[in-house]
């Protein structure tokens, strides 16, 4: 008898642990995080090193990416767009969801990336454009604002150098026309973060984020 009550603790032991295992690994965190540098270059990781994006807890992208589609410029069925200004610096957008979860759900996700890159962390380290605006955020070279009506979201970017600027113009390209318009997020913008780089709007800045991008920058996949 006492063998047979050995044997079914020792089962019961090893079929709890296997559960929390299970369940452990389901609150993994997918997003790229680094330690405090700014620009001096230096880093630690914060986080677990992945190769999705934006994703992680709280970021809502699995939501966003399937209903891409049901986000449309304020006013009309257009895909939505950022409204510029270059000589103020700035970025406006008024963008329209079919229903206030979904309007909910994008404002959450604004928080939760600006919360990250104020915390040093990068949201996809294989992609230059978005290791320099992860820079240009957590140096404060630019500004958000995120105000929800309704179903109705209002993001509101201004940055105080024209580098930042080019930064946050090309992003919000980004975000328009391939995730919004097809729900794309895998893109690698690096290109484009190369030749905003090397422009004379980036004179004073190039320097500490070549050393930023350098010491952060990884392949996919790691």
């Amino acid at each position: 008898m006492k063998k047979e009550m050995l044997i079914m603790t020792l089962g019961v032991s090893f079929l709890t642990a296997a559960l929390l295992v299970g369940c452990g690994s389901s609150s993994t965190d997918t997003t790229n995080g680094m330690g405090n540098g700014g620009s001096n270059g230096s880093s630690g990781n914060m986080g677990n090193q992945g190769d999705g994006s934006e994703e992680g807890a709280g970021s809502n992208i699995p939501y966003l990416r399937d209903n891409h589609a049901n986000y449309k410029e304020h006013g009309s069925n257009q895909t939505p767009a950022p409204v510029k200004d270059a000589n103020a610096k700035s970025i406006n957008w008024t963008i329209a969801a079919t229903t206030e979860e979904g309007a909910i759900k994008l404002q959450d996700h604004l928080a939760f990336m600006e919360e990250r890159l104020l915390n040093d962390q990068n949201p996809r380290g294989w992609d230059k454009l978005f290791l320099m605006e992860a820079y240009m955020k957590y140096n404060r070279y630019y500004t958000t604002s995120v105000e929800r009506s309704g179903t109705n979201v209002v993001v509101s970017k201004n940055a105080n150098t024209a580098c930042a600027y080019e930064v946050i113009s090309a992003h919000s390209d980004a975000v328009s026309g391939d995730f919004f318009a097809q729900g794309e997020i895998m893109i690698d913008y690096s290109s484009t973060a190369e030749s905003i780089l090397a422009s004379s709007a980036c004179d004073a800045e190039r320097t500490s984020v070549e050393s930023y991008i350098s010491s952060r920058q990884m392949g996919r996949g790691r």
